[in-house]
Order: structure tokens, then sequence, then C-alpha cells
């Protein structure tokens, strides 16, 4: 009976710090965030300089909140629906993407990219159909190319 107690423990411990995603659409989230990675910045600002097309509207430059994300969720269930993938794969995409986002600050333009991703690397991972780069430029409508999807690829799996 100790036993199962001391696995309970190191579970309920894991769930407390390892598995925990914070709430980052709060107010002042990020501002309370602590330590942030100088390479998660390194990688953001290669982002931001390699897009060719910057957004002039305010979208590009605002922050995420519950009805960003819910467009973003909603968008996600149109793809896989379209591509006949499991509804699932959006939940697992929506948790990849929370906790990529939960650490460290996006604009919308970077979320809508994370969330992209997010979605491209669940279908890679659990879906028997495969979803190509290129299927995902021409969902952006021309907001991002294939290179930006690499980079953010490579940037959540850090």
């Amino acid at each position: 009976m100790s036993d199962l107690f001391e696995v309970f423990s190191v579970i309920f411990e894991q769930e407390k710090t390892v598995y925990k995603c914070g709430d980052y659409l709060s107010p002042g989230f990020h501002n309370r965030q602590q330590g942030e990675d100088i390479h998660d910045t390194q990688q953001a600002s290669a982002y931001r300089d390699s897009s060719s097309t910057q957004s002039s509207n305010s979208s590009a430059s605002s922050t995420v909140d519950e009805s960003w994300r819910e467009l973003i969720c909603e968008w996600s269930f149109q793809v896989v629906d379209h591509f006949d993938f499991h509804r699932e794969t959006v939940a697992i995409s929506l948790s990849y993407l929370d906790r990529f986002v939960a650490s460290r600050p996006v604009n919308r333009r970077t979320f809508q990219l994370a969330a992209m991703t997010t979605l491209y690397l669940a279908i890679k991972l659990f879906e028997p159909g495969q979803l190509k780069v290129t299927d995902l430029v021409k969902l952006s409508q021309g907001c991002f190319v294939a290179d930006h999807i690499v980079m953010m690829e490579e940037s959540i799996l850090r």
C-alpha cells in the first residue's frame, strides 16, 4: 500500500510541475512568467525577420484572447473535417498549442502559425493519412510559406 502512495505522490508532483500548462489567456500572464528562454526568443526573432510580408493591420500585433483561440479551434475542426481526419486530432493539436504559447508571449500572427503547425504535427503523429506542408500553405491563403511552417515546427519541438 505504501508503494501505491509513493507512485501517486510522484504522479501528482509531475502534474504540478512537468505537465502544468499556464493560462496564457489570463491578463498579464506573460508579465508574471519568470525566465523566458533566450533560445526561444532568438527563434521568434528569426521567424519575424524571415517573414516576407508583415501584416500592417492591428491583428498582427494584438495579443491572443479567448475569441482568437476559439476561431483557431473552429478553423482546426474545419480542416480535419475537410480531410476526413479524426476530430480528436484537434484536441491533441490544441494541447500542443496551449503548451507552446504558455511558454512565450506571441502575437496573433505567430499564434496562427503555431496553430497551423501544431495541427500539422498532430496529423503527422496520429493520422494514417498525411497533410502536406504545401496544403497548409494553401490553407494559410498566402499568409505563410513553407519555410515559416518548418521553422515553427523546429521551434515547437525544442
